[in-house]
């Protein structure tokens, strides 16, 4: 359980890497002033000067580019470097063209904050970010800023983003005076909040992070333009469950904090990306407080046909632990040939696969996996199963590569429709080059986070086997204990106990404002989550 919620953790940060576009109006506002050119500025210059600007101006952005790439390298022009140095940033932007506008625009931030485009460029770069969804290069520049010159009208996103950068680094007390810094009428404030309450909890500080994650529950859904509360809110729930289940471990009312981990975990909705992880957190929970009926009735979510496409191999270790507790041994033997039937050939795959990539560049796996997965899809054999083939390629961490990758070959495409004039120039020489260069380094780390991912869940489900071997063996001494009493008590005293264990049925606890329906076998989407298993305790003291 350990595992999952560190997991889930992680899953939690990653999402509010998101875009905040919609949100940063004041920032937009600010860039309006880069539309348009004031055409008075170059009156008497040369005439190459003076069609970039009209080139500009009318949105012909692929001329401009151009035209401010020659002024750049034309060295009687030197006074107009920094400007035409911009507005090329600019151009590139204006076209799509967002990596090759990234590199333009980190030059001229890495010259230092007294340049005259500093602000400009730092605010562009920023809207560059939530167009790639990729933060690499902003975080390289803000980490080298000094904070008390950065422009103190955009203080709020800018200490939101510098926080984040040192919580991603481990340091977590810079982290939290940087998050702490962004005033409640931000639209950054809400985020900013999580991530107090996170940082909290890894300081085992849960009285404060509580009281963190309380704020964000009683924040209106309608107050912060541009942040989905209702998603954070959903985000906070898991969070504060987990906050009860560690204390849980070590409290004296054990019974009454898993509870209430409990309640939590049940109040992620299902219109939220952490609802499946809510669901096996709620297996956990129940488990350890043996409300079996629960955690049973959550495993028959777990397996219902909206969960299918998803590799979840634990889901079958919570089960035969239930039913262990349970005594009711026949359901733990079939749970776990029916996991034998399955994962050891998913994990004798994985490893073969694995050995034969173990000479193949990154490069060559990144393609040979997209390859597999389509080949999968359509219902061919492949060498990994489907289910971890969509496990690793649908994860976020590798999607904000993959998305990446996908952004550069989108550039490079604008290229290949661009006009002649642009298309044969030295500009688009340039670009091209710089992003296939990029685009081959990218893919090539993809390919390698992908097999060390595909290594991971290998060693994850061996792991897994053997913990299945080991609740058999467990049970077959349970098995054989039973015989022992039974011939040191008598037949008559185990049969008279079987019926009144059968009379003794464990009766659902309904939630408040709900009804108990008998389940057909037919699953519906709005019962996720509210199935409650009815099972004999065949156990005896």
């Amino acid at each position: 359980m350990k595992k999952i919620l560190t997991l889930v953790l992680i899953s939690f940060t990653v999402m509010l890497l998101a875009s905040c576009a919609s949100q940063l109006t004041v920032r937009e506002k600010e860039m309006k002033k880069y539309d348009k050119i004031d055409a008075s500025l170059v009156e008497g210059m040369p005439d190459a000067i003076t069609k970039v600007v009209k080139a500009y101006n009318r949105e012909d952005y692929f001329t401009a580019a151009v035209g401010f790439h020659e002024i750049l390298n034309n060295s009687e022009w030197d006074r107009l470097h920094d400007t035409a140095k911009y507005y090329y940033a600019e151009s590139l932007f204006r076209m799509g063209l967002y990596q090759a506008s990234e590199f333009q625009l980190s030059g001229i931030l890495f010259e230092g904050q007294e340049s005259h485009y500093y602000v400009s460029s730092l605010l562009k770069l920023l809207a560059v970010s939530y167009k790639t969804e990729n933060e690499e290069t902003i975080t390289g520049v803000l980490e080298n800023a000094e904070y008390d010159k950065l422009p103190k009208k955009f203080a709020n996103e800018l200490t939101y983003y510098i926080g984040k950068i040192n919580f991603y680094n481990g340091q977590d007390d810079k982290a939290l005076e940087m998050f702490q810094k962004v005033k409640d009428y931000s639209s950054f404030y809400p985020k900013a909040k999580y991530f107090i309450g996170v940082i909290q909890v890894r300081q085992q500080k849960f009285g404060e992070a509580m009281a963190t994650f309380e704020e964000i529950k009683k924040m209106p859904d309608d107050k912060y333009i541009g942040t989905d509360i209702k998603k954070l809110k959903g985000m906070t729930e898991l969070a504060l469950g987990e906050l009860y289940y560690a204390a849980a471990w070590k409290a004296e009312n054990k019974v009454a904090m898993f509870n209430v981990a409990l309640n939590y975990f049940s109040n992620v909705g299902r219109d939220n990306a952490q609802w499946f992880e809510s669901l096996f957190a709620r297996t956990w929970a129940s488990l350890m407080i043996a409300r079996f009926d629960s955690t049973l009735g959550t495993v028959v979510t777990l397996r219902s046909p909206f969960f299918t496409d998803i590799y979840f191999p634990e889901v079958n270790v919570v089960e035969a632990v239930t039913y262990y507790n349970l005594c009711q041994y026949d359901e733990v033997n079939n749970v776990i040939d029916y996991f034998f039937s399955v994962y050891p050939d998913f994990q004798k795959r994985m490893a073969n696969w694995l050995e034969n990539v173990s000479t193949k560049t990154g490069i060559d796996i990144y393609k040979e996996l997209l390859i597999m997965y389509k080949k999968a899809q359509a219902g061919e054999n492949t060498e990994l199963p489907e289910a971890v083939l969509r496990t690793v390629l649908t994860e976020n961490l590798f999607m904000r590569k993959y998305n990446h990758i996908k952004e550069i070959e989108r550039e490079l495409d604008i290229i290949e429709k661009a006009p002649d004039s642009f298309k044969e120039s030295k500009v688009a020489d340039e670009v091209s080059k710089a992003l296939k260069g990029k685009l081959i380094g990218l893919r090539d780390k993809a390919g390698v986070w992908l097999v060390q991912r595909v290594q991971n869940l290998n060693n994850e489900l061996v792991q897994l086997i053997i913990d299945m071997r080991s609740i058999r063996l467990e049970m077959k001494d349970s098995i054989k204990s039973a015989y022992e009493k039974e011939e040191l008590f008598g037949k008559e005293v185990k049969e008279e106990e079987e019926v009144v264990q059968k009379k003794a049925e464990m009766n659902p606890s309904v939630p408040q404002n709900s009804y108990y329906y008998p389940f057909d076998g037919e699953y519906w989407e709005d019962e996720l989550g509210y199935y409650f298993f009815n099972v004999d305790n065949l156990c005896k003291e």
